[in-house]
């Protein structure tokens, strides 16, 4: 099910879904950020209320004493979240501000608190409160005592403005994924543009109304189309292929069929001989036309492939059978030759054209091979036989000969080597060998 999503969906979810991930990274980290500058504020709002506390103490009399006007207004307010107490070092209470007497507090808010070593200021968070603590050592004539100056403040403003900067951000995060989202949504519709258009020529090719993909694609998909146009070369030169063949045999068979059917019609004068010439013309036409649709071009080049070794194992097997015509043969092979096919081609190719050479040759073959221009081969088979007639050459290389007609020269095989080698985008050529025969040249890249 998922394969068959839109390729468009999936990018738009996969970025959406990333996007929205590290938005709220981002957020979280935030949050604690701001968080913590909350409480930074909040602990130095009360450091600086605890000094405004110490300077405003009065220590003339027996005990502390602080004026009616506190430095701060809302110390003399009930419920205005903001108080403070001073304690003495047994931790009994001996000055509170007016906020916290005439506020209904949880009972022993800011007295449950450990000892407070003088000289240090600490920060809690107790009982949705934040708590600031400060030890002062108070000389006294000839005795000195220790007082705890602490303060309190309601955190509900503070969570408050965090609940706000949480709410905010999240809808300015939710505002941004929105609208990256769309614009992602956009570019990729400008973006898959080319791909859309690309799978219209193909609906195109599929009811018939285009013949080809055409090459006005982006780089990225030039190749694809490129590679789509040769399959369909290679299809339509395929299916030509086997029209051609059949054709070709159908009329190669014609001719031999009406001979045996005028001797049929005489049995008591038929003619063995006729009949079986006939019987093996139609065999070689059948090989012959059933073995072209096979020589169909190669979409995707094979190994690489040692060609030195493929000749002379050739050359061995030729030499015992043709062994009655004591043939001499003469190999210059250059063993760093490879090329890149596939290797039952190459034998097909090979052993053609060594075949034609021993079948025609009177007493030598000679064979050479070396690189090609770059990379590749050049081979040169010769023999000292009578050679082809510059005036047949064309004709024995003709692409698609019938087999009735690809008889002359060097027989059905050299137009399957041809066939074969234009798939891989070689050559054939027909020269004079220097033996006295015919020299047939293959340039293989």
């Amino acid at each position: 099910m998922a394969s068959r999503v839109r390729l468009t969906v999936r990018f738009l979810l996969t970025t959406t879904l990333v996007l929205g991930l590290s938005l709220a990274a981002v957020a979280a980290v935030l949050e604690r950020a701001y968080s913590a500058s909350l409480m930074a504020s909040a602990e130095e709002q009360l450091q600086l209320l605890l000094f405004s506390l110490l300077g405003a103490a009065d220590d003339s009399g027996a005990e502390l004493r602080f004026p009616d006007e506190l430095p701060e207004p809302r110390l003399t307010q009930p419920e205005s979240g903001l108080y403070a107490l001073v304690l003495d070092e047994d931790g009994a209470v001996i000055w509170r501000s007016a906020s916290h007497q005439l506020t209904a507090l949880p009972a022993g808010l800011g007295l449950n608190a450990p000892p407070q070593r003088p000289g240090r200021f600490e920060f809690h968070e107790r009982n949705g409160h934040y708590e600031m603590s400060y030890g002062a050592i108070w000389a006294e004539e000839q005795h000195e005592r220790t007082y705890v100056f602490r303060v309190l403040v309601d955190k509900t403003p503070y969570q408050a403005r965090l609940s706000t900067f949480r709410r905010h951000m999240t809808l300015g995060a939710l505002s941004v994924i929105a609208l990256l989202a769309l614009v992602q949504y956009l570019a990729m519709l400008w973006g898959m543009r080319p791909i859309h258009a690309m799978a219209g020529r193909v609906r195109a090719l599929e009811r018939g109304e285009r013949a080809r993909m055409g090459s006005d694609h982006p780089r990225e998909l030039l190749g694809l189309a490129r590679s789509i146009d040769r399959f369909l070369d290679h299809e339509q030169q395929t299916r030509e292929r086997y029209r051609r063949a059949m054709g070709d045999l159908a009329h190669s068979l014609k001719t031999p069929l009406a001979v045996l059917t005028n001797e049929l019609q005489q049995p008591a004068r038929a003619d063995q001989a006729l009949i079986a010439a006939q019987l093996d013309r139609m065999q070689n036409a059948i090989s012959y036309q059933l073995s072209r649709p096979l020589a169909a071009p190669r979409l995707l080049p094979g190994e690489a492939v040692p060609v030195a070794p493929l000749i002379t194992r050739l050359s061995e097997a030729l030499s015992k059978a043709w062994h009655d015509k004591d043939m001499v043969l003469t190999l210059d092979l250059d063993p760093s030759v490879v090329v890149r096919a596939d290797e039952r081609d190459l034998m097909e190719i090979l052993g053609n054209l060594l075949d034609n050479a021993y079948k025609y040759g009177r007493a030598q073959v000679r064979v050479t091979l070396q690189p090609g221009n770059g990379q590749g081969m050049n081979l040169l088979i010769e023999d000292d036989g009578l050679g082809i007639p510059e005036a047949q050459r064309g004709l024995v290389l003709e692409r698609g000969a019938r087999a009735d007609s690809a008889q002359v020269g060097q027989g059905i095989g050299l137009a399957v080597v041809v066939d074969l080698l234009s798939s891989y985008g070689g050559s054939l050529s027909i020269e004079a060998a220097e033996l006295g025969g015919a020299g047939i040249r293959v340039d293989l890249p």
